[in-house]
């Protein structure tokens, strides 16, 4: 009687380990591989827009911005349990035929979480820096993206601006506002 009772425990920790291995298994090379987007990078494959930069927010939120035909295409990509998928996305064109267009979004992540965003499209190559001035946070210097369409200047922040003023640093060395 007690052989029964430890040969019935060595099959059943022997059924819990194979079965463990099993789920290892199953999550390893199955689910992540063909049923949930395992990176950031793979939740933009069927998304518009050329190869693009993308930037980590945390573990579990990144932003992606990539050319297109008319402008540039923002995405946010959240992490959740189904793997990694597009919350939000935007995109940023010369609506007005405009040399400068510029534009003051937010976007949404999972759980409700947002990210700022002011964008500067410079389609005409003019500026070879940008700056926002805020009444809050002070100077902002902008991040350049080229792309066919000109140049995208962008900066992101968990924190909303207020009252931004934009200038430019043309290829000579001139100030000039943009607003």
């Amino acid at each position: 009687m007690a052989e029964q009772k430890r040969n019935k425990r060595l099959n059943t920790s022997a059924l819990g380990f194979v079965l463990l291995i099993g789920i290892f298994i199953f999550k390893s090379f199955i689910w992540d591989e063909y049923i949930v987007n395992n990176t950031a990078s793979a939740a933009l494959d069927d998304v518009e827009g050329q190869p693009g930069v993308g930037f980590v927010i945390n573990k579990n939120q990144e932003i992606a911005i990539k050319p297109y035909e008319e402008g540039f295409n923002v995405y946010a990509v959240s992490k959740g349990f189904w793997g990694w998928s597009v919350t939000d996305e935007l995109s940023i064109s010369d609506k007005q035929n405009k040399s400068f267009e510029i534009t003051e979004r937010t976007l949404q992540f999972k759980d409700n979480k947002s990210l700022y965003l002011v964008f500067v499209m410079d389609k005409d190559n003019y500026f070879n820096t940008v700056i926002a001035h805020s009444s809050n946070s002070g100077p902002i210097h902008l991040n350049r993206l080229a792309s066919d369409n000109g140049f995208v200047f962008y900066h992101y922040s968990e924190e909303p601006f207020k009252d931004l003023i934009y200038e430019g640093t043309t290829f000579d060395g001139k100030v000039k506002k943009i607003n």
